[in-house]
């Protein structure tokens, strides 16, 4: 049976075409008033419908993806702002899911699948009682249920019946395995009562009241080959001075979804790296632009390796459509300086020391479990979080923070901050070293750029 044909067999599987998108605009609507600023703002909802239809009308792929297969027209508007899964859908990289499954008045569906050894994109559905929105909350285990190592999830508040997605990234060095086990915990939200789901943590920094779990699932999945391609690995190895600072390009990844590029700082550096404004251009003058997606409300910009100086960071992919060679253009850059990474926190006097310009300690207080909730405000937007999640008591034990979050918000007068929030559990200290994600900001002109062959 070929592509073509199992599509069909696929097809007679598929509910009839979505409503009409007007509908899906109106919930989105809904969806945008109650979005509190997490990960990457969402696009005007008019603009929304007006770039669908510009999309079909003026790509061919596109165009011929939605007409050739009618079931997937929602999920073709669902990942329209994102370039590297488009293109995957474009290209039939698509594998059907079609698991349905209702526990406690809850019912479940998981719809697609978009994946690449190392990235995972799941689709879904879900409906069911009285409930405004729901969390899903998955995670994943091996066929046997056997524990998984290497990989973070993403997911974000869906709204009754509406295509909505999660995605599971893999760390460097490991991969996804060719069956898996996805359990999914489901909160649910009713405005009239207030009764919210946590952010991604599932925990409620306000009130640290656990979200109520109202339905379990758990899906057995097979990731059919067919639908995917192995990634492949350009080696770089050039270094470059970027604000007076060396970092070494050590390689580029590009998969079917995304692309790594992996960096390295100089250790005789005064400062560490803490992020990078760059894009990347091809031979054929297309542009692939920084972050990738993770879940319909947000991105993956960048993270860790476990090796000291080395950072990962996300791009779209020129897996479909590039053409080399490509060229690395590197715009900005934040720095952490190796001399004032730390910032000391006075939690009784509400006193700190060592904070960048324009930062605040907004609230520092001591909850009824013996927790303590930090909060800081900075201004403008963009740069992601103030501090990371390493901290330390006066005994100078290396301790981590696993629970806080970040926001993006508008003040009175309409100008941008950022918001940091912060629990340290059971702390009985009156001071804390926080350590900071970066102390200063660099834009470069004129750009540095690095030929990648």
């Amino acid at each position: 049976m070929n592509r073509n044909e199992e599509y069909q067999a696929l097809l007679a599987q598929l509910e009839a075409t979505p409503a009409a998108l007007e509908d899906c605009v109106a919930k989105a609507q809904k969806r945008s008033r109650r979005h509190r600023g997490w990960g990457t703002s969402l696009a005007s909802l008019g603009g929304v419908a007006a770039a669908f239809v510009l999309l079909v009308n003026t790509s061919v792929p596109f165009a011929m993806a939605c007409a050739r297969i009618p079931g997937l027209r929602e999920l073709t508007a669902a990942v329209a702002f994102s370039p590297s899964l488009k293109t995957a859908v474009e290209n039939d990289y698509v594998q059907l899911i079609g698991q349905i499954q209702t526990a406690d008045g809850i019912t479940l569906k998981m719809e697609y699948l978009i994946f690449d050894p190392t990235q995972l994109h799941f689709f879904f559905t879900v409906d069911g009682g009285d409930y405004d929105s729901f969390h899903v909350y998955p995670s994943i285990s091996g066929p046997d249920g056997e524990e998984l190592e290497g990989y973070g999830i993403t997911s974000a508040m869906s709204l009754p019946g509406e295509l909505s997605d999660f995605g599971v990234t893999f760390n460097e060095g490991f991969r996804a395995p060719e069956a898996l086990k996805l359990t999914c915990r489901v909160t649910g939200h009713r405005e009239r009562t207030g009764v919210a789901p946590a952010d991604s943590s599932a925990h409620d920094p306000e009130t640290h009241r656990e979200p109520e779990v109202i339905a379990r699932f758990t899906f057995d999945l097979i990731l059919d080959p067919r639908f995917t391609a192995p990634g492949r690995t350009l080696p770089i190895e050039q270094w470059v001075t970027v604000d007076g600072q060396r970092l070494l390009i050590r390689s580029l990844e590009i998969n079917p979804t995304h692309a790594r590029l992996t960096v390295v700082s100089d250790e005789a550096n005064t400062a560490w790296c803490k992020g990078l404004d760059f894009y990347l251009s091809d031979a054929g003058g297309n542009r692939y632009g920084p972050g990738s997606r993770a879940s319909s409300g947000s991105n993956l910009i960048s993270s860790g390796t476990g090796e000291e100086g080395v950072v990962v960071y996300y791009l779209e992919s020129p897996h479909f459509t590039g053409k080399p060679p490509y060229t690395l253009h590197i715009t900005g850059a934040d720095w952490l300086d190796k001399d004032r990474a730390w910032v000391r926190v006075d939690l009784d006097k509400g006193a700190t020391q060592g904070l960048p310009d324009g930062v605040e300690l907004v609230s520092a207080r001591r909850e009824p479990n013996g927790d303590v909730a930090l909060s800081f405000s900075s201004p403008g937007h963009g740069n992601g979080q103030l501090f990371s999640w390493d901290y330390r008591d006066p005994e100078g034990r290396d301790l981590t923070i696993t629970s806080g979050g970040h926001s993006r918000l508008t003040d009175d007068d309409g100008q941008e901050y950022e918001e940091q929030y912060i629990i340290l559990p059971d702390y009985s200290f009156d001071t804390v070293e926080l350590k900071l994600s970066r102390t200063r900001t660099a834009e470069l002109d004129p750009e540095v750029t690095l030929e990648i062959k």
